[in-house]
């Protein structure tokens, strides 16, 4: 069950990294008009709205291109090779003839140190960006956090085969 779980949040890890790969591209679009700049790049074909968290803020060009500095300085780019050679040698030791418990462990060990130092980089970097924003976003910020967080508590409590119920945004 541990290897199970290990695997889960490694895996949930890796997601967030390339959330975070996501995040680096749009955080600092440049904004053309008034739909562009509330909405972004982000409401194109890439992915939902609530995968950047300084999306919505009303930045100023500015805080965007000192945003944009700061996801440039950070490395925070994921070695996409990297970890998909990572999940490749975790599937050939689970699709192996026998399980080889030290070299699995090696290999969760591996994935989740660099795991890890992505997630850091990440919230190294988000620090940085949050102290650019005036006490108004901020406290936006804040807001819409706690709004994604009661979201994704919501969805954690639905049970398959209930009603979804949706709240007014």
């Amino acid at each position: 069950m541990r290897k199970l779980t290990a695997m889960i949040v490694a895996s949930t890890l890796a997601l967030s990294s390339a959330s975070f790969a996501f995040a680096a591209e749009t955080t600092a679009a440049p904004a053309t008009d008034a739909t562009t700049a509330t909405h972004g790049k982000m409401m194109h074909h890439k992915g939902p709205h609530h995968m950047n968290p300084f999306a919505g803020l009303n930045l100023t060009e500015q805080q965007k291109t000192q945003m944009k500095e700061i996801m440039k300085d950070s490395g925070a780019r994921p070695d996409r090779a990297a970890m998909k050679a990572q999940m490749d040698q975790m599937h050939s030791l689970v699709a192996s003839d026998s399980f080889d418990e030290s070299k699995v462990k090696s290999q969760i060990d591996t994935i989740t140190k660099a795991q890890s130092d992505r997630m850091l980089e990440r919230a190294r970097a988000e620090n940085k960006m949050y102290n650019l924003l005036t006490p108004e976003q901020k406290k936006q910020f804040n807001e819409n956090y706690q709004k994604r967080s009661a979201k994704m508590e919501q969805m954690r409590d639905h049970k398959p085969g209930e009603a979804k119920t949706t709240t007014a945004q």
